[in-house]
């Protein structure tokens, strides 16, 4: 009978380790900015989106000097999937912060299309 229940644990990759993480304190911030939003409007979480997109496109490691977040770089340390997840979000909270105007009127729902 093959033992299974005494191997010892996969030690994970430094490096992975780092990117999952990175990656979990993406996700954080979005987590945060979102709730910022929601609370306090579109003026508070415009100090997030910098820290947003400079974070996605330093995980993304596109180089392109017009549209660093236009596709997913395989390179990068990235998948697929969470590149598109969070791309996703990215894409959602710059259209939310965009569509209302300074007295937090709706001028435009990008979201919505």
């Amino acid at each position: 009978m093959i033992e299974t229940f005494n191997q010892p644990p996969q030690e994970e990759n430094p490096e992975d380790r780092f990117k999952r993480e990175r990656v979990e304190d993406l996700r954080k911030i979005f987590d945060e900015a979102e709730a910022v939003f929601e609370a306090s409007g579109r003026e508070a979480v415009k100090p997030f989106l910098n820290t947003i997109y400079s974070s996605l496109i330093g995980l993304n490691k596109l180089e392109s000097s017009i549209n660093p977040l236009e596709r997913w770089n395989e390179e990068g340390d990235l998948t697929e999937e969470q590149f598109n997840e969070l791309n996703l979000r990215r894409k959602k909270l710059s259209n939310a912060v965009g569509i209302k105007t300074a007295s937090g009127e709706i001028r435009h729902d990008l979201n919505e299309i």
